[in-house]
């Protein structure tokens, strides 16, 4: 009976972790501000209400991205040999993501055409003119931000050429949104010199064939960015699950005849994501439809025989899915499995190798041979560090407020941070040198820590606005003291244990600063998950610190942190932390804010980190023109969500973690 249907795409249990974002280009931020700046009221309107229109409305949402919430649906998947189409497993009911279904969410047109391709259409002079126009290369589709440079340069242009313009926004940044420099199918681009053809294409059939093919080649455990309109990815879990669309998708209220897309505002999602997906009992598998109009006519697709058994269940009435139907063991993610035998079994139909993200009752030792120098040190180190966030920072409100007034000493009041914050700010509308004001200084470091202490302070009250409660903040010591003590941990390596620890079953990642100089700060993201260190430098493009010194500052904690899994973990849990470097990048400058002026490095890195862990983008108001109010912001953050004026001093009396300076 189970080898009736297709085996699961991952191992109950041992799918992928939703360490990082999925990233996406759909719906640049840049796009349709411009668009709407550059056409005249009426031809904005002809748009808006043409059958393309249905982008425009969904950019007017401000549609919430659920990263985890697509990221879980695609690690639910079951083998799938077509081409076109995406089958997951909620429970033990299969759902479909079909052209059928994205016809049903978008409202596109997705009907079937002979030549989709349109391989025979010509290029003719009215189109290289335009073409010319536009400022693009005559054999090339225009690329986003070709289209929102022209935006700017149209205003003499004819009503049908800025109408061309505005539908091929739409195509470019939403139908196939593919990075923004990259150039579009330039077949499709051409057939914009006809409006009315344009706008009767099959574009969904389109959009849905560039999404498609851009999910199926991503491999889910790497950090990845999907092309096409990804957030229909998003409504089809919504459509799939109704009862949870209504809790968590925060639907919009009368919407009645729109398409589906325009149904719900979006979240980012909430805590156990995974866990409330896989308990609800209505869940809706596909569009209905009679049993010979089930499968969307593609050329270039044959139907899969074992699909093809389960959309024959879907039409028997009385036939009834269950847990023997689909085998715990799937393609990826078996060798795990096989590889412990007679150690491990697979996880139950209940169970999960995720473990409750309590906090760890046991406090970290390091225990060797030699009682002082670098044995002390660690051990005194792994004490305050990581019994701080297992025990403190998620193990409840009162004692993490508690910290945020004590772990750090140099914040006198938010009165002074207001003003040194800002200083630095100040000097910038001067086009004076800010180095001696800025974070990287021991005046502002202590104001890092605060913000980083803040961050902590709301994972423990609101855990789900985070990407994971799986994570932990930690502040510039952590480095510090790895990097101070990393020679002295190579010698005596094979003679140290740290003993009696669960933290490592806590955290999946954690966010940290270096300091590489006196005058520059790097963030950090660490994960446990994929085994990387990635760096995020506000100098990146101009390599204010070398590649040298950023791998002089993250080896430490790349050979250290393994090794301190490794030895931690129970005898019997050791497979899955095999002691091997982490790797490490430093994020180009091109992808990330830059602080093109020195001295806000500090600000940028806490920003970072911030972004990050709440799963959002980093903003292109995080900029320099806007540190002023982005550091008096921060400052009343601080003064409003911890309710204190002043830090007491921290005791570090016999710690000997790192050296305090005036």
């Amino acid at each position: 009976m189970a080898s009736e249907f297709p085996r699961r795409l991952y191992t109950k249990g041992f799918e992928p972790a939703p360490d990082k974002s999925i990233g996406y280009y759909a719906d640049d931020y840049r796009l349709v501000p411009a668009l709407k700046s550059a056409l005249e009221e009426d031809e904005w309107e002809e748009i808006y209400e043409s059958p393309l229109g249905v982008f425009l409305k969904f950019h007017e949402l401000d549609f919430g991205w659920a990263s985890r919430l697509v990221h879980h649906m695609l690690t639910f998947q079951i083998v799938c040999k077509q081409r076109y189409e995406i089958w997951s497993l909620i429970g033990t009911t299969p759902v479909w993501f079909s052209l059928h279904e994205f016809e049903e969410i978008t409202g596109l047109n997705c009907g079937y055409v002979d030549d989709l391709a349109l391989t025979d259409l010509a290029l003719v002079d009215d189109t290289r003119a335009f073409w010319e126009l536009m400022g693009v290369d005559a054999e090339s589709g225009p690329s986003t931000t070709e289209i929102v440079e022209a935006c700017s340069n149209c205003s003499s242009w004819s009503r049908d050429d800025r109408l061309r313009l505005g539908y091929l926004g739409i195509f470019a940044g939403f139908i196939v949104a593919t990075r923004p420099g990259s150039s579009t199918n330039v077949n499709h681009a051409r057939l914009v010199m006809d409006l009315e053809g344009f706008k009767e294409f099959p574009w969904g059939r389109i959009a849905f064939q560039h999404l498609i093919k851009s999910v199926k080649e991503k491999d889910l455990s790497k950090n990845i960015h999907i092309e096409g309109f990804v957030q229909a990815l998003q409504v089809w879990v919504y459509y799939a699950l109704p009862d949870f669309a209504a809790e968590f998708g925060e639907p919009l209220p009368n919407v009645t005849e729109e398409p589906l897309l325009l149904a719900y505002k979006g979240s980012r999602g909430r805590k156990n994501v995974k866990a409330n997906m896989l308990k609800q009992a209505r869940i809706q598998s596909c569009v209905a439809k009679d049993l010979a109009d089930m499968f969307p006519v593609w050329d270039d697709d044959e139907q899969d025989p074992n699909i093809v058994k389960i959309v024959n269940a879907l039409h028997d009435p009385n036939f009834k899915f269950s847990k023997n139907h689909w085998p715990l063991e799937g393609v990826l993610g078996a060798h795990i499995v096989k590889s412990e035998a007679g150690k491990r079994s697979l996880p139950s139909d209940e169970s999960s190798r995720k473990r409750p993200c309590t906090a760890s009752a046991s406090a970290t030792s390091f225990v060797g041979e030699e009682g002082v120098g670098v044995v002390a040190t660690m051990k005194a180190h792994f004490d305050q560090c990581f019994q701080s966030f297992s025990t403190k920072m998620l193990n409840g409100l009162g004692s993490c407020e508690k910290q945020i007034k004590r772990l750090t000493e140099k914040v006198e009041s938010v009165e002074r941070a207001v003003e040194e914050l800002t200083t630095g700010s100040a000097k910038h509308t001067e086009e004076e040198p800010t180095q001696q004001q800025g974070t990287g200084s021991k005046k502002h470091e202590g104001h890092m820590e605060a913000y980083i202490n803040l961050l902590r302070l709301r994972l423990s009250k609101h855990p789900e606005w985070f990407v994971s409660d799986r994570i932990c903040f930690l502040n510039s010591m952590f480095a510090t003291v790895w990097r101070r003590d990393y020679e002295d941990f190579k010698k005596i390596r094979a003679e140290c244990k740290w003993t009696k620890n669960t933290w490592a079953y806590d955290v999946d990642y954690l966010y940290s600063m270096l300091h590489i100089r006196e005058d520059h700060w790097v963030a950090i993201w660490v994960s446990f998950v994929t085994k990387h260190i990635t760096v995020w430098d506000s100098h990146a493009g101009t390599k204010h610190a070398s590649d040298e010194q950023i791998v002089e500052v993250v080896e430490p904690l790349a050979v250290m942190i393994p090794y301190l899994l490794q030895t931690c973990a129970p005898e019997d849990d050791k497979w899955r932390f095999p002691y091997t470097p982490f790797t490490h990048s430093r994020v180009p400058g091109t992808e990330i804010p830059q602080n093109i002026q020195s001295g806000d490095c500090g600000v940028y890195c806490l920003k970072y980190i911030e972004c990050h862990a709440l799963d959002l983008p980093f903003p292109p108001e995080l900029c320099d023109k806007n540190m002023r109010k982005i550091r008096e912001k921060m400052a009343a953050e601080l003064y409003d969500e911890t309710g204190c004026k002043g830090h007491d001093k921290l005791d570090a009396t016999g710690l000997d973690v790192y050296d305090r300076q005036a």
